[in-house]
């Protein structure tokens, strides 16, 4: 898993540095975005050192098809 520095339980939309956290997983869970339809999705930080979508907020389907592993996310 991964070590947090300093950490907020939900997504606040701001820029994320994925330096922050001391991991050994390919990203990080942010916390959860609201669709227009009211259904939630997981938002990660890609901290997968040396990949192209490094520091990238992306949702677990976008982490499948980059070929990365998901990490567990909390219940809503």
């Amino acid at each position: 898993m991964f070590e947090e520095k300093q950490w907020s339980n939900s997504y606040s939309g701001g820029p994320v540095n994925p330096a922050r956290y001391v991991h050994t997983e390919d990203a990080v869970f942010l916390g959860w975005q609201k669709t227009y339809r009211g259904n939630l999705v997981p938002l990660y930080c890609v901290t997968a050192e040396g990949h192209p979508s490094y520091g990238s907020t992306v949702t677990d389907r976008t982490l499948n098809k980059l070929k990365l592993r998901v990490p567990a996310k909390p219940a809503v």
